[in-house]
């Protein structure tokens, strides 16, 4: 839920890079160029998003990472609102 999303330091130390449709923001520090998250909208998925890369998070528990929800979604052939055939890669 994008509501629940808390960013820890001021949004001016974001780069923000845009490609495409330029419908998602694809969010880098511009110290280290990490890159941390995006943000977007698309009615496809039900609005707006957050999408956090879990290898930029710190001190993150193996438990909680396990017991994280996790939806897939068949982006590939543009079918959001369907699971992909195979998952097994994920």
């Amino acid at each position: 839920m994008p509501d629940a999303f808390r960013l820890l330091t001021e949004e001016d130390a974001m780069s923000d890079y845009q490609f495409g449709k330029k419908s998602v923001h694809h969010l880098f520090c511009r110290q280290c160029g990490v890159h941390a998250f995006e943000r977007g909208y698309a009615k496809k998925i039900g609005g707006d998003f957050i999408v956090v890369l879990v290898a930029s998070l710190d001190n993150v528990d193996l438990e909680e990472l396990i017991a994280a929800p996790i939806r897939y979604v068949d982006g590939r052939n543009n079918n959001y609102g369907a699971v992909p055939a195979e998952i097994r890669h994920l």
